[in-house]
């Protein structure tokens, strides 16, 4: 999903329309209930007949709901709708049921117990005006004082309008969507248009069906008087998949060319993804308000913009055919389309323009705060959160490529979008890490742990020295971490270095996995410069080495360590400061004082030789003003 912006923000400078998912979030309820539904009943088939009323604006619905028991049943059969809709009666497996509607769900009487394995059938007739919640669920608007009415259901909001069972993990094996409206009006919908029929009384009704597995918050209706014209992708010698788009009459000159590079963007997608997921029905676009939300091959579209076309086109694969198996999963949503639009712009254009598209996301994903997987699944603003769902799921996907190298990163993309157990079902971040694992045979738990389940980004401090010694010449390279408030308080990642010096610019690539190391570079001449990650691949922050954050103090881990007779204690200063540098052994008693007074800002370093203390943990504790820092020293035979 792609909202914008109520207020001007520069994300990409190529276009004036900011990406963000928080909009019109205080014009709703901000919370909504996890679903309600009964646990024991699986959802495998909904039809949902709806006639649109205007004036008064109201929704009449007949919705058949048919499943089947993964255990048996409880007496009541629980679904999910809005207390704001009306039901009328409900019939279960042909005979009237007796039920209880409540703030959020419903439940209905059974007359028996049901089996494991048993069919359910249930149709329930209801009215209403739904009440939108979260990003507006189901709206009555206008464009250019005609009526137009479209629906944008994530993630809670299917049930403001059609009773369901409203979680992303129980997906229908297939769905029928009829809608009656205006006879002036055509009606958008999932999958293939198998009628659109007179219905009487000036009303015309749609028939819209789809054999492909999908999850209550992809169904949706697209209502006025669209202009409808489509695009063609050819993906065999005589075969095609239709782009069908509905466009307002006014925006259709608009519409055109940016709608016309799907064709270009299912061209690129398909080699690295696999084929269009819903290729026997269709893909195409119907315009709402808004940014784009990817309704499951008809993508609802409020903005005319290249990103956001291939953003919500990327998610056919990732979000529609595998959908996050509960919200705390979005990024395998949102962050694989947010990337897979930048994919689609290097492949087009090249990779400047990758990297011109990746620069603002890494910054705002740099400066989020939460953790990628466990977000706030309870308000619909905070899940969408666009520095973390969005900016940091693409930079982890970044990050991911070039810790695996191209050749494996695009094998984990397509085998995970072609991996059986997943297609057409839905997903957690654990089988993405399996597939990851799987590809390149190598244990990945540390790079999960501190970009999906970790937070903050690791703060480098980069410093050079240069180590003559003829042919045997180096450059001794130190690299330090501060950790302060990151989860780990110690990445593991492979930096890039860029070296310059005279007819020289190379780029190697350094293994950093503790708090400082060195090391010794062979280069054929001194360089002039030194520069960390010069592609802006990695979620970091970078600080010369002769500059620290003004007021602070570093503690560098000692060297050796450990240690058998003496090792050295290196801090650093921003500003003068009172000084004490202290050794306490591990049950907290004072060993030694090694520094006690004021000191100018710059870097000192100390030599701590154990005389005669035994072979233990031991902990140094630098004090400057009023904050303290504290490192582990470990003294060996």
């Amino acid at each position: 999903m792609t909202m914008l912006l109520l207020v001007p923000f520069a994300m990409h400078a190529q276009h004036p329309h900011a990406k963000e998912p928080e909009k019109r979030l205080q014009h709703h309820r901000q919370t909504a209930p996890a679903t309600s539904a009964s646990h024991w009943f699986d959802a495998q088939y909904y039809r949902l007949e709806l006639s649109i009323h205007l004036d008064p604006n109201y929704l009449r619905g007949a919705v058949t709901v048919r499943g089947i028991c993964t255990a048996p049943s409880s007496a009541a059969l629980t679904l999910d709708l809005s207390g704001a809709m009306t039901i009328d009666s409900v019939v279960v497996d042909g005979a009237s049921a007796f039920f209880i509607q409540r703030s959020s769900s419903f439940d209905v009487t059974l007359s028996r117990p049901y089996v494991t394995g048993e069919s359910i059938t249930a149709l329930i007739y209801y009215k209403g005006t739904p009440v939108p919640s979260g990003f507006g669920s189901f709206s009555f608007s206008q464009h250019n004082g005609t009526p137009w009415i479209f629906s944008l259901s994530e993630p809670y909001g299917s049930m403001d309008w059609w009773p369901c069972r409203n979680t992303p993990s129980d997906k229908a094996d297939s769905a029928d969507i009829l809608i009656t409206c205006d006879s002036a009006f055509k009606a958008g919908s999932q999958g293939v248009l198998v009628s659109a029929a007179d219905a009487g009384g000036g009303r015309r009704q749609y028939h819209w069906k789809t054999r492909y597995p999908i999850a209550p918050y992809l169904i949706s209706v697209a209502v006025t008087n669209y202009t409808q014209f489509s695009d063609w992708f050819r993906y065999g010698p005589s075969d095609s998949l239709e782009i069908l788009n509905y466009v307002l009459p006014e925006h259709e000159a608009e519409a055109r060319p940016v709608l016309a590079k799907t064709v270009d963007m299912l061209r690129i997608f398909t080699p690295l993804f696999g084929p269009y997921p819903f290729l026997r029905e269709k893909y195409g676009h119907a315009e709402f308000t808004g940014g784009g939300m990817e309704h499951q091959t008809m993508t609802s579209l409020g903005v005319y913009d290249e990103e956001i076309v291939a953003h919500e086109l990327a998610h056919q694969w990732f979000g529609d055919m595998i959908t996050c198996r509960s919200w705390s999963d979005l990024w395998l949503n949102e962050g694989f389309a947010e990337y897979s639009t930048g994919l689609y712009l290097e492949r087009m254009y090249g990779t400047a323009r990758l990297r011109q598209y990746m620069a603002p996301l890494m910054a705002s994903a740099a400066a989020a705060s939460g953790v990628l997987g466990r977000p706030d699944t309870t308000r619909p603003g905070a899940l969408f959160n666009f520095a973390l769902m969005y900016a940091k799921g693409a930079a982890v996907l970044q990050m991911l490529r070039h810790v695996t190298g191209d050749s494996l990163f695009f094998r984990i993309l397509r085998t995970y979008a072609g991996h059986p157990p997943l297609m057409y079902a839905t997903a957690t971040t654990q089988d993405f890490r399996d597939i990851c694992e799987q590809v390149t045979g190598t244990d990945l738990g540390y790079f999960f742990r501190q970009w999906v389940y970790g937070s903050g980004v690791p703060t480098y401090v980069l410093s050079g020295e240069w180590k003559e010694n003829g042919a045997l010449s180096a450059q001794r390279v130190t690299i330090r971490q501060l950790g302060e408030r990151t989860d780990p308080p110690v990445f593991r990642m492979p930096l890039p270095v860029r070296f310059r010096g005279t007819g020289m610019d190379t780029v190697i690539t350094l293994l950093n996995d503790a708090a400082e190391q060195n090391y010794d570079v062979r280069l054929p001449v001194r360089p002039t410069s030194m520069e960390l990650d010069p592609e802006g691949l990695l979620l970091r922050k970078v600080l010369d080495g002769n500059d620290i954050p003004p007021g602070t103090a570093v503690l560098y881990q000692n060297y050796p360590n450990p240690f058998s007779t003496s090792t050295t204690i290196r801090y650093q200063l921003s500003a003068p400061a009172d000084v004490t540098l202290k050794i306490y052994d591990i049950l907290g008693r004072e060993v030694e004082t090694l520094v006690k007074g004021r000191e100018e800002a710059g870097v000192y370093e100390m030599k701590w030789v154990s005389r005669g203390w035994g072979n233990s943990t031991y902990f140094c504790k630098l004090t400057a003003n009023t904050s303290y820092l504290i490192c582990k020293i470990t003294k060996i035979l």
